[in-house]
This record gives structure tokens, C-alpha cells and sequence, in this order.
């Protein structure tokens, strides 16, 4: 059963103080030490553990919410080889649904961190964006009184949406830092540093709004700008990047096109 209780016609949520990890990865190990640092309890469970965690064989079920932090094509298996859970469990992925996580327990959800994680990362949890979903309505409340109570950022997105927003995510974050890449490139010819961009890009995401992007597109393909065009493809030596540049340049004229 969700961890509440009722008191005539209100409900009200027990605090989440104890959390397991499944798996010692990215995810798992940013999740462990930021949980800790918010003072609660927290097991990591790893098919190879490190230092102070624990081996697979040795998951608990009394946990209040379990996080499976695994790779996506692991997660169904996880789920359906671990032991039922008697309180909530949940994923962190993007682009898997809820319905991948084995209906022998009871409580499911999601629980996905829009943001690129590293072990590393120094950024606040506070700073990410939770994506939820639940089994039911009373488990998703569950789960957002756990980022109430821990002044998390959190949004409901069932599934479905959830997946079209990981694919948004990797258009503006996966594929524009390749982008970025060949732009070190592009510098580091000319012994410029990258960072000299920065500016730039930082007027570029504070300009962002509801506001559909393509009508603050600047630049020589919506200027038309022949010649400078030709300049740019004359500059790029390796032939796929040159026709990638070609695609983009076609893609925006398209596009900025249709909003005039």
C-alpha cells in the first residue's frame, strides 16, 4: 500500500526516509550521494559493488521507494527478477514506459531526471526537472510528496509524453553537442577557444520561451547570404560535415520559410 494514512476525509503522506539504488552507475551513484547529502537513508545494490554497497543478491523489500538505475534494455528484467517490493519502485529512464516495470509489485512509477547526469555532476538535485508517473493516483501522489517534502522540481508526464520529450531532449542537447564539437574544431584550426562562444550560447538559451524558436533564427541561411555560404563549405575539409552543414542550412530555410 502507498505510505499514507487517512484521517477522516484528508490523506496525508508519510516522509520517505529510506531509499535502495539498483545499480552504482551514473544515475544510481549521482541519486545515492545527493539523497544522503538530504539526510536519508539510502542502499546502493550493485552487480558489482564498490566500497559500502551491497551485492545484488542482498535487495531488500522494506525499502519506502526503490530506484531502478539500470540501462534501458535492463530494466524489464530487473524488475521481474528482483524480489516484490513493499513500497514503491520506480525507473529513471526517459524513453521507457511504465509498463515495463513487472506488475508483481504493486507500487510502480517513474521517476526520471531531465538532465544529463554524470557521478560527477556538481549541479543541485535541486536544479532537475523530475518527470512522474504511477500506477495509480495514489501512488503518484506518493511520489510527488516526496518532491514536495524534498523541494524538488517535478512535473506529471505519463509515457507517452514522456518519450517525445526524451526525443526533444536529444535534438537540443545530444545533437547540438556535436554541433558544439565541430565548432572546437573550427576554433581550435584558427587557435581560438571555445569558450569564446559562450556568450553567444548563453543569449541563446535565455531567449528561449513558449515562443517556437524558429522565429528568432538569425544567421546566412535565413539571410540568404550566397556567398558567405559558399565561404563556410570551401572552409570544411571532411565531406560529411560539409554536407551536414548543406542539410541544416536547407532544413532552416524550409522551415524559417513556412513562419513568414
Amino acid at each position: 500500500m502507498p505510505l499514507g494514512y487517512a484521517l477522516g476525509n484528508a490523506y496525508f503522506w508519510a516522509v520517505i526516509k529510506q531509499v535502495s539504488i539498483l545499480g552504482n552507475g551514473r544515475v544510481g551513484t549521482y541519486l545515492a550521494q545527493a539523497f544522503r547529502q538530504m539526510a536519508i537513508e539510502v542502499r546502493v545494490f550493485a552487480r558489482q559493488p564498490k566500497t559500502g554497497e551491497k551485492s545484488w543478491a542482498a535487495i531488500n523489500t522494506d525499502a519506502d521507494l526503490c530506484f531502478i538505475c539500470v540501462a534501458d534494455r535492463a530494466i524489464a528484467t530487473v524488475s521481474r527478477e528482483i524480489p516484490i517490493q513493499e513500497g514503491m519502485l520506480v525507473h529513471t529512464s526517459g524513453s521507457i514506459g511504465l509498463e515495463q516495470l513487472n506488475p508483481k509489485h504493486p507500487n510502480r512509477g517513474i521517476f526520471y531526471p531531465l538532465m544529463s547526469i554524470k557521478a560527477e555532476s556538481e549541479f543541485s538535485i535541486k536544479e532537475i526537472p523530475f518527470c512522474l508517473e504511477a500506477n495509480s493516483e495514489a501512488n503518484y501522489q506518493q511520489l510527488a510528496h516526496f518532491a514536495e517534502h524534498y523541494k524538488l522540481q517535478y512535473y506529471p508526464v505519463p509515457s507517452e509524453k514522456r518519450r517525445y520529450l526524451h526525443l526533444a531532449a536529444v535534438f537540443s542537447h545530444n545533437f547540438s553537442n556535436l554541433l558544439y564539437h565541430q565548432s572546437y574544431q573550427v576554433l581550435k584550426a584558427a587557435g581560438l577557444p571555445l569558450t569564446i562562444l559562450k556568450p553567444l550560447l548563453q543569449q541563446q538559451i535565455a531567449g528561449l520561451s513558449e515562443a517556437d524558436p524558429i522565429l528568432n533564427q538569425t544567421g546566412p541561411a535565413v539571410r540568404k547570404d550566397e556567398n558567405t555560404l559558399a565561404a563556410h563549405l570551401e572552409m570544411l575539409d571532411n565531406p560529411e560535415i560539409a554536407e551536414l552543414y548543406q542539410k541544416i542550412t536547407q532544413l532552416i530555410q524550409k522551415e524559417y520559410g513556412k513562419k513568414l
